[in-house]
């Protein structure tokens, strides 16, 4: 019974160890839901007299990287959700958000299974602006592509040797928007919970 006990022990000894390990090193991949906040829509609503537009929005990311102790590179894709403008009860205009990322990443492990990560690196953006009412002059569908800075940081789980659960804020700073000629950047930040697979 006794030496049950002290193989039972060594072997979970041996797996938190490799769980540390494999927290700092080893590449991974994974997926997660995300809302984002923003005054794009806003600041828009307010300079056109509509009666309201939304300040945040769901979406989703799916990332990748590569650690090399504790140090590593990660890239990923945000959709970043679309944001209405309302006018007399009705959408007058959105605008759908998106940006491919490339970060240099570090993760420092605090016990045998949380890390703290944090990221610094370019954003790859795109807004897609489209009009529903009154629309000719400015006023007509455009996209917009720019690059901007991202920043975040974040905490992990990881309950088991190849599975890891991350939560993440992040930051995405001045995103170009454009409508027709006119244009304006506007921050974004980002909150998320994604399942990472690690190998």
């Amino acid at each position: 019974m006794k030496k049950a006990a002290l193989g039972i022990c060594v072997f979970a000894a041996a797996c938190l160890a490799g769980a540390a390990h494999a927290q700092t090193q080893g590449g991974y991949f994974g997926a997660g839901a995300l809302t984002a906040s923003t005054d794009n829509a806003r600041e828009f609503a307010l300079a056109t007299f509509a009666d309201s537009a939304d300040k945040s929005a769901s979406g989703f990311k799916v990332f990748g990287g590569y650690l090399w102790n504790q140090f590593g590179i990660e890239g990923g894709y945000y959709d970043l959700g679309t944001y209405d403008v309302m006018f007399g009860g009705a959408k007058s205009d959105d605008f759908s958000v998106s940006a491919f990322t490339v970060s240099g990443v570090l993760a420092l492990r605090m016990t045998s299974t949380f890390t703290f990560n944090a990221k610094a690196g370019i954003a790859f953006t795109s807004v897609d602006y489209r009009c529903f009412q009154a629309c000719g002059g400015d006023f007509v569908n455009t996209s917009d592509s720019d690059i901007a800075g991202v920043f975040g940081a974040g905490v992990a789980w990881r309950p088991a040797r190849n599975f890891t659960l991350r939560a993440d804020y992040e930051s995405i700073g001045d995103i170009s928007h454009s409508v027709g000629l006119l244009q304006e950047s506007f921050p974004y930040t980002i909150f998320s919970i994604s399942a990472q697979f690690n190998f």
